[in-house]
């Protein structure tokens, strides 16, 4: 339905990294009317966070908090995926590393070059 890349511009522990983007991403549905949904992270330790309720450590705890709070609000659940499942995700990813200089994001299309990798990866789901 929808994807996108979005810089994070800062140095941070990669946990921190991966809820700020769960974050990003919650934002991104919530904007683009991509609901109801199901928000889907092979960081299974911020996944695990988000779910608890718990009381998180400082440094995570107020953005997995910003996170609960969105998905509750919107009625969008958070759940675990190994990354063999979600390979598009980890394509992505990897993109923002090489050559973007800015946000991107894409509604009813597929980024460039991905089109094979999300269509595998859908094959994979019903087969």
């Amino acid at each position: 339905m929808g994807s996108s890349i979005q810089k994070i511009i800062t140095c941070l522990s990669p946990l921190i990294a991966e809820a700020i983007a769960i974050l990003k991403g919650l934002h991104f549905t919530v904007d683009s009317g991509l609901l109801p949904a199901v928000l889907e992270s092979d960081a299974k330790w911020v996944v695990d966070l988000i779910n608890y309720e718990g009381k998180s450590d400082a440094d995570i705890g107020s953005i997995v908090s910003d996170i609960v709070a969105v998905a509750n609000s919107y009625g969008i659940s958070i759940s675990f995926v190994p990354q063999t499942v979600n390979k598009a995700a980890h394509s992505l990813a990897k993109m923002t590393l090489v050559s973007v200089d800015n946000d991107l994001f894409w509604l009813e299309d597929f980024p460039p070059g991905l089109e094979y990798v999300i269509r595998a990866d859908c094959h994979s789901l019903v087969s």
